[in-house]
């Protein structure tokens, strides 16, 4: 594990996860659960899958998208883009500064995703908000797959570049 200090209460919740890992001897897989047991067999921790979140209807908050320049970027400091994919087929959402809408269709784990239209507000702060908007909503047509796991949402070209990464807005 990392050296690095968590606060409370996760510190105590490490902690115990790391004895656990220990201590673990065995596991079992049982009813869709992994149990861990230590050497007398005795459960000391239980495990059940995170259900991936819906890619419809869940607001998602992008954490890194595709600048168009052949990077996967971190957003600037103070600014946020969001995407819902509703049942009707529209990807909607804040860009940043504007706010979009933009056609789609799934199959399977194929999306397309039409360009994007949007509002044309100006906005300066924080500053490159708008740089960063217009590669975000360049990135959108060029998503050919899409993955969830757990809270997490990926969009990824056909080549497999990643175009934007999602986590859930619903912490």
């Amino acid at each position: 594990s990392t050296m690095m200090a968590c606060p409370e209460p996760q510190a105590t919740v490490e902690k115990a996860f790391m004895a656990a890992l220990e201590a673990t001897k065995i596991y079992r897989i049982e009813d869709g659960q992994l149990a861990w047991l230590n050497a007398e067999g005795r459960e000391i921790a239980t495990f059940k899958p995170l259900e991936p979140a819906a890619l419809t209807d869940v607001t998602w908050r992008a954490t890194v998208y595709n600048n168009g320049r052949g990077a996967a970027v971190s957003l600037i400091d103070g600014s946020e883009i969001t995407a819902t994919f509703s049942t009707d087929g529209v990807l909607r959402g804040s860009a940043g500064c504007n706010r979009y809408h933009a056609a789609y269709v799934v199959e399977g784990a194929s999306i397309t995703i039409q360009a994007p239209a949007s509002t044309r507000m100006a906005c300066s702060e924080p500053e490159g908000v708008m740089q960063q908007e217009q590669e975000y909503l360049n990135a959108l047509p060029t998503a050919a797959n899409y993955a969830i796991q757990g809270d997490r949402l990926e969009l990824r070209t056909a080549e497999g570049a990643l175009d934007a990464s999602f986590q859930t807005g619903d912490d």
